[in-house]
């Protein structure tokens, strides 16, 4: 049993989920042996007066802009139901998913799952001026999707909705399974959680994985940011989802 274990491809996650999260189940159902690597956590803003707020009058905006599946928690935990009057735009299909579970609607999935994307789905629909966008999303969230559409003449509300913490890593025992070869691949869900690792690994252990392992990357975004920090091997999913990033992750790991 062991050594059929050992011989199962080695895959860590830097995704913030229990031990039957999807990313899990996903990874095993394709016969990969997951670790656990998370590096990032979400909790409430430390102010959640502004969020509270915005979402007591969802219904005076055109349009609800989530740019990830851990926004659309944030605000879906508070607001039971879909507003009347809003449109719901999402960067992408992981996205999409979690509006469509939680009951409310997707009105416009852009190409390409990136910020940028969904500034062009936009500028192509010329529907833009004069709207009112919300725009729940992180504290650290780039400005490209506020920035972008203020040019394009929306009025974009943005709110911090959660923030990124990064729980303790066991450097040690990280290590310890790349020397004993049990890991091939490391995945990433965002950007935010390539800087949780390489915090919670320290620049040493962290420069060492990132040579010797490979990167699965879930979109092009996180493609980019592995690129800039350095990591050898990167493999994008083809599809932007967890499915696509289990898949890519296990394809990178028995290749």
């Amino acid at each position: 049993m062991v050594g059929a274990e050992r011989s199962r491809p080695g895959v860590a996650i830097t995704r913030d989920e229990g031990p039957d999260g999807p990313l899990t189940r996903f990874l095993r159902d394709m016969g990969a042996r997951v670790l656990k690597w998370g590096s990032i956590a979400f909790e409430p803003p430390r102010d959640p007066g502004p969020v509270i707020e915005a979402l007591g009058r969802l219904g005076e905006y055109d349009w609800i802009c989530f740019s990830s599946p851990r926004a659309v928690d944030a605000v879906v935990s508070r607001v039971r139901r879909a507003p009347v009057g809003p449109r719901v735009v999402v960067v992408g299909p992981s996205t999409a998913a979690a509006v469509q579970e939680a009951g409310w609607p997707v009105h416009r999935i852009p190409d390409g799952a990136t910020g940028a994307g969904i500034v062009e789905a936009f500028r192509a629909a010329g529907d833009a001026k004069g709207k009112r966008i919300f725009f729940p999303a992180s504290a650290i969230a780039r400005e490209e999707i506020p920035r972008g559409l203020s040019a394009l003449g929306a009025e974009v509300h943005r709110v911090t909705a959660y923030r990124m913490v990064i729980p303790p890593l066991d450097a040690g025992a990280c290590r310890e399974a790349v020397d004993r070869g049990e890991v091939q691949v490391v995945t990433f869900a965002s950007p935010s959680a390539l800087q949780g690792l390489r915090e919670g690994l320290g620049e040493e252990l962290y420069g060492r994985i990132s040579r010797e392992l490979t990167g699965a990357a879930m979109g092009p975004t996180t493609f980019e940011a592995l690129k800039r920090a350095g990591w050898g091997r990167i493999a994008t999913a083809k599809a932007p989802t967890l499915e696509g990033l289990a898949r890519v992750a296990v394809d990178a790991a028995s290749s």
